[in-house]
């Protein structure tokens, strides 16, 4: 009976992703992260005491299907890094972006959907660390950010996927008390996952 039961749903599975289409009307919901996740410490050599790491990074976003394969949404950034030594005040960098992006996808090839995305936004870091007379240093940066990325869509169901992007990021950032600047640019690779609701159509 377990098995049948199994089989059977396998079967709703597989044709579910045979005849997957992504229609107007349609939305998604997801999140993903450049894999900057832990709690991690790090300790020299005949030191003691060991430097204590948190960093956290997660992009939720949710889009809307204008046209059959294209969305348009929006998404969050959230990135922290926290560090701290001893019985030291801890060094923390908040940075918060907010943007829209849009996102085509492509035929499916068997369950995996390859799709082309573009984004852009603005956001805001703050840099908190103690210095050497026991008073917080603060710093504040404004953000513009553009990207550009492809990737691929593994559908493990008919409406959720989990995926890998290669992304390509541009950011500017302007210190907001002291007047400086400095550009940011690179390739990250990222993963993450996505709900697709009212998505599928027969081919």
């Amino acid at each position: 009976m377990k098995k049948h039961l199994l089989l059977f749903l396998l079967l709703v599975i597989s044709a579910g992703l045979a005849r997957a289409q992504f229609n107007s009307g349609s939305k998604m919901v997801g999140a993903s992260s450049n894999l900057d996740f832990g709690f991690l410490s790090e300790k020299e050599k005949d030191v003691e005491d060991a430097t204590k790491m948190t960093i956290i990074d997660i992009n939720p976003r949710a889009a809307y299907f204008l046209k059959n394969r294209i969305a348009i949404g929006g998404d969050l950034e959230y990135y922290l890094y926290r560090s701290k030594y001893a019985d030291l005040d801890p060094s923390t960098s908040t940075t918060f972006r907010i943007g829209p992006f849009a996102r085509y996808y492509y035929k499916t090839v068997a369950s995996v959907v390859p799709f082309g995305e573009l984004k852009g936004g603005v956001g805001s870091q703050v840099d908190k660390s103690t210095g050497t007379t026991g008073e917080e240093v603060k710093y504040k940066h404004s953000i513009v950010y553009i990207g550009a990325g492809v990737g691929a869509a593994f559908f493990l169901a008919d409406n959720f996927s989990f995926e890998g992007m290669l992304n390509y990021s541009y950011e500017h950032q302007k210190n907001k008390e002291m007047g400086g600047s400095h550009n940011t640019n690179g390739i990250m690779f990222s993963f993450g996952f996505s709900f697709y609701f009212n998505s599928l159509l027969q081919d």
